[in-house]
């Protein structure tokens, strides 16, 4: 393995840099094809729009994100549907009140979640029930601890050509002043990357429901969540994979400055943020065909990493192509997250990207088998799900 290491690194990072190359080509045709006029004619009629808000226990942000919903500038037929998630604090209560005093021409309800017997995961049954209540020909979906601008729904909506079944957004975390919560944002970041890169590219791999929007005619022809009713994660990016695989429609981004997202920084506990990232990286193990590929070839070349700086640490062996690899991919990231990076964002989070780029070996060649092994719960340890088909269940995972 010593003798083949250096090979198998620099072909593992010549592969890296191609896929970053190849992201970086899918940015820039995503953003053309928005600039090029796919912005709907003035004289056009605007479709109806229904933004769904799944919410459970979320009391100290719902207000905030119901202001955000009734300050759309959106001009054609808008409802907003709060889907109350089983709460037990005061969540339904402060959107009944919303209600009274709502103005402008949206309107916004109030609907108990449903309960759907071949849904695992409960935010799909509660997504699901928002569906059902809505009539929009547009569904929009973000968190109830998320706020958009103004110009989000008009945005999203003008994102949708013609052969544009499915948006994806990008949420972009509120400032902290925790380190974690930089991390993670500049995860995020890479993250979003990857999604306008490979939708650009028509290969989408990777969403956000914090700020999605899809046709419901797509979301009929796909039979809704069915498919995929059985994992307990995945309502934003196993269904953008239906989408892909199974429609023709096309999957866009829409990533302008005025449709960010602003989201919960995420949880201040370490044990919950670490098990929040297992389960988002249990989406990567459910991938098949070249999705799947492009998982095990990022796989793989982390696992070399991780030997390599293991090599380094406890046999204080240096490897010259070690050094050269690592220091190629960070300037590569680094380019593609500077050139993708909204001027919402700030920039400045890139500079932890060099301790990211360490995390990510063990995130990558651990969480992911975490995750596939059904090792996470969902909302904190509240839900009563089960672990995917084919998964072990951990002793906290009910």
């Amino acid at each position: 393995m010593s003798e083949l290491y250096p090979s198998l690194l620099i072909l593992g990072g010549a592969l890296y840099l191609g896929a970053i190359a190849w992201l970086g080509l899918g940015i820039v045709r995503s953003r053309r094809r928005y600039r090029s006029g796919f912005a709907r004619p003035p004289t056009e009629r605007l479709p109806s729009v229904s933004v769904i808000v799944a919410a459970r226990n979320e009391e100290s942000r719902i207000g905030a994100c119901l202001l955000s919903l009734q300050n759309q500038d959106y001009t054609g037929e808008l409802e907003m549907i709060v889907v109350d998630d089983r709460s037990s604090d005061r969540t339904a209560d402060i959107v009944t009140a919303a209600m009274e005093t709502w103005r402008g021409p949206s309107r916004l309800r109030l609907v108990p979640a449903g309960e759907h017997p071949s849904y695992a995961c409960p935010k799909k049954r509660a997504l699901h029930t928002g569906v059902v209540a809505s009539s929009g020909d547009i569904l929009l979906f973000t968190d109830a601890d998320c706020e958009a601008s103004p110009a989000w729904a008009r945005r999203m909506v003008a994102a949708f050509a013609p052969d544009v079944g499915m948006v994806a957004g990008y949420a972009i975390a509120r400032e902290s002043r925790y380190l974690r919560h930089w991390l993670l944002a500049v995860d995020e970041l890479g993250m979003a990357a990857l999604s306008e890169g490979s939708a650009g590219m028509g290969r989408p791999l990777s969403c956000t429901g914090r700020n999605l929007a899809y046709r419901r005619t797509v979301f009929d022809e796909v039979d809704g969540f069915e498919q995929i009713g059985d994992l307990i994660s995945g309502d934003d990016v196993y269904f953008m994979r239906l989408v892909h695989e199974r429609t023709s429609w096309r999957v866009a981004t829409c990533v302008q400055d005025d449709a960010v997202v602003l989201s919960d920084p995420g949880p201040l506990a370490w044990k919950l943020l670490l098990g929040r990232k297992v389960r988002h990286a249990s989406k990567v193990a459910r991938y098949h065909g070249g999705a799947l590929g492009v998982g095990a070839t990022a796989y793989a070349f982390h696992a070399l990493l991780g030997y390599g700086a293991l090599r380094l640490m406890l046999l204080e062996i240096a490897d010259p192509a070690l050094l050269g690899v690592w220091s190629a991919r960070l300037i590569a990231d680094c380019a593609l997250l500077y050139g993708f990076s909204p001027r919402v964002t700030d920039r400045r989070r890139l500079l932890l990207l060099p301790l990211v780029e360490l995390l990510y070996i063990p995130y990558v060649t651990i969480f992911v088998p975490l995750g596939r092994a059904g090792l996470f719960s969902w909302k904190e340890n509240e839900g009563e799900i089960q672990p995917e088909a084919g998964a072990v269940a951990a002793p906290n995972s009910r």
